[in-house]
């Protein structure tokens, strides 16, 4: 997080970047990710320096998330359903609201969850009466009743 020399992984590629705009100075990429987390109020990034690579993990606070599929939610499905269900309930209810064609396949890829668990959770949603299937498994969609 200190003053330290910027030199690329692969001087070709990075100059090409530069080139193309996509860079727009040497040795500020820190300290812009430093200062997007800080505007954002997001905890630092954790950096691993390996031989070959830097690895960057950002931390993403729960509560903002869980609270903005809620709100997402929540005007499709009364507060009082939503509030006997737990995150991930919501957070597939908020994928299902955002794209109805969405398989179980592919919620269970955006929520890494099992197959079998989302195929779990879409059968008590459906069994609650929260969610229809409308159509086929291939070529359906969901549909948040009321």
């Amino acid at each position: 997080m200190s003053k330290h020399a910027s030199s690329p992984y692969n001087p070709n590629i990075a100059h090409v970047f530069y080139l193309a705009g996509f860079i727009e100075s040497w040795g500020r990429g820190i300290e812009k990710i430093c200062t997007a987390c800080k505007k954002d109020g997001v905890p630092q990034p954790v950096y691993t320096i390996n031989p070959g690579d830097i690895m960057i993990e950002f931390t993403a606070p729960e509560d903002r998330i869980v609270r903005s599929v809620t709100h997402r939610v929540t005007d499709r499905v009364t507060e009082k359903v939503t509030d006997n269900l737990d995150e991930k309930y919501i957070q597939i209810l908020a994928l299902i609201s955002e794209d109805p064609a969405y398989t179980s396949t592919v919620i269970s890829e955006k929520l890494s969850l099992s197959r079998k668990t989302v195929a779990q959770r879409l059968k008590k949603l459906k069994e609650m009466g929260i969610i229809e299937r409308i159509g086929s498994d291939r070529k359906g969609y969901w549909k948040i009743n009321n």
